[in-house]
C-alpha cells in the first residue's frame, strides 16, 4: 500500500472514530468527474449534444452527455457502489417542454483503493451517457437553451474533492409537430447508449 493511501485510508478511520462515518466516506471516497466544457482544477470536463435538428413537439428527443476525466482522477460511476457514495448523475435544468425519461449510462470499472475493503465502481477518462428527452405537444416555438446538468465528486488516489453539479448548455430549434427534421451524427452519439443492455 503505497504512503498516500495509508494517509487516506488514516483519514477515513479517524473520522469515523468521531461519528462521522457518512461524512467521511462522502469526503473522502466518491470519486471525480466532470464539468461544463472547462476544467474544474484540471480533473475533468463536459460536452452534450443533441442528435436531432430541428426539434418537434411530441416527439422523443435523444442527447449524450460526454464527461472526460483527467488522469489520475476517477467518479463514482452510476450507480454507486453503495448507497452513501455521490454517483455521477446526469439530469436536466428544469425546462418548460422537455423532461428527461431516463439516462443510460455506460458499464462500470471496478477498481480497487488502499483506503477501501473491496473494489469500487468508477469511471476514468471518457464516458458517454445516453439521454432520452420527451418534447411536450405544448413545447414554446422557437430557439431554446437546454442545461444538462452533471452532478459528480471528483477523487485520486489520495483523496476526494467537494461535490459539484455543472451545467453544459445546448441549443434547440423547436418546430410544430409532425415538422421535417433530421438526424445528426458525430462520434460522441454513436458511443452512447439509448436501451438497457
Amino acid at each position: 500500500m503505497r504512503p498516500a493511501r495509508c494517509r487516506a485510508q488514516r483519514r477515513v478511520v479517524a473520522a469515523l472514530r468521531l461519528g462521522c462515518a457518512t461524512a467521511a466516506v462522502i469526503a473522502l471516497l466518491s470519486p471525480a468527474s466532470v464539468v461544463t466544457a472547462q476544467l474544474v482544477g484540471d480533473r475533468a470536463e463536459s460536452t452534450a449534444m443533441v442528435a436531432t435538428s430541428p426539434v418537434a413537439r411530441g416527439s422523443t428527443l435523444k442527447a449524450a452527455v460526454e464527461i472526460r476525466v483527467a488522469e489520475g482522477f476517477h467518479v463514482n460511476a452510476n450507480p454507486a457502489s453503495e448507497d452513501f457514495l455521490i454517483a455521477t448523475e446526469v439530469s436536466l435544468a428544469e425546462t418548460d417542454g422537455f423532461v428527461i425519461n431516463e439516462v443510460f449510462y455506460p458499464p462500470a470499472h471496478e477498481l480497487t483503493f488502499g483506503f477501501w475493503d473491496g473494489p469500487l465502481r468508477v469511471w476514468e477518462g471518457s464516458i458517454v451517457a445516453g439521454v432520452v428527452l420527451e418534447v411536450a405537444d405544448t413545447a414554446a416555438i422557437g430557439f431554446r437553451d437546454l442545461e444538462f446538468l452533471v452532478l459528480y465528486q471528483a477523487c485520486n488516489d489520495e483523496a476526494c474533492f467537494a461535490p459539484v453539479k455543472t451545467t453544459y448548455v445546448v441549443a434547440v430549434d423547436v418546430v410544430e409537430k409532425g415538422s421535417a427534421t433530421r438526424a445528426l451524427e458525430s462520434p460522441m452519439l454513436s458511443r452512447a447508449r439509448f436501451e438497457r443492455q
